[in-house]
């Protein structure tokens, strides 16, 4: 009886304590999800400090935010125990702004993530193929 306790009490600290936010890749519901990320990096460079929100729903599957300009969102799959995260196309309304370019091509690269690390409150997506981040957003406080 005492053997079965303390293999069970093993199990959890080792499950939680691979649940740093410091190491990747974390279990989605521990920080990744029902958290609103603010933009710091688009596709290398760094992006104005209200340029565009994105929260990702842990109930349903769908992502949405603010943009440069607009409400968006979207779908995106985030398969358990992985690293990747992808995303759908994204809808968004129509206002237009003196950053209409910016928030196209942040419009754009969402569809293009295919995996994710958290570091130190960062969230950083990546492509299939780039070891560089096509977008870079912080935990909002």
């Amino acid at each position: 009886m005492a053997s079965i306790r303390y293999a069970t009490l093993l199990s959890a600290t080792l499950l939680l304590g691979s649940c740093t936010k410091k190491n990747e890749p974390m279990p989605a519901p521990v920080y990744l999800l029902d958290q609103r990320w603010i933009l710091r990096e688009l596709n290398g460079r760094k992006a104005p400090s209200s340029a565009s929100e994105l929260l990702l729903n842990s109930v349903d599957g769908t992502n949405r935010g603010k943009s440069f300009c607009n409400q968006y969102g979207g779908n995106y799959t985030l398969p358990g125990g992985s690293p990747e995260l992808r995303f759908s196309e994204q809808f968004s309304t129509y206002a237009t702004c003196a950053q209409q370019d910016q928030e196209t091509l942040y419009l754009t690269l969402l569809p293009r993530v295919a995996r994710y690390t958290i570091r130190e409150r960062q969230l950083f997506l990546y492509n299939d193929t780039s070891a560089e981040p096509l977008l870079v957003f912080v935990a909002a406080e």
